[in-house]
């Protein structure tokens, strides 16, 4: 049995046209503050760094930490 372990940080904005984005950033560091993701968050924002469809982000709506484990069995 082969054992995989990933974990994301995913930040979820909502765009200026009402629709929501999610960005998911693999393997974050673990003593991030929502302060420093905040801040990162509102970078991305005011350099237009993603601009999905041609509409821009208008502000973070929330963030997860996601956390898997797959267990592969072979028959």
């Amino acid at each position: 049995m082969e054992t995989t372990t990933t974990k994301a940080l995913e930040l979820d904005f909502l765009m200026k046209n009402g629709d929501s984005m999610t960005l998911s950033l693999p393997d974050y560091l673990e003593d991030l503050t929502q302060e420093q993701i905040e801040a990162s968050a509102q970078t991305i924002i005011t350099q237009n760094i993603f601009q999905p469809s041609g509409v821009g982000l208008e502000k973070l709506a929330g963030y997860q930490y996601v956390d898997k484990t797959v267990r592969k069995v072979e028959l």
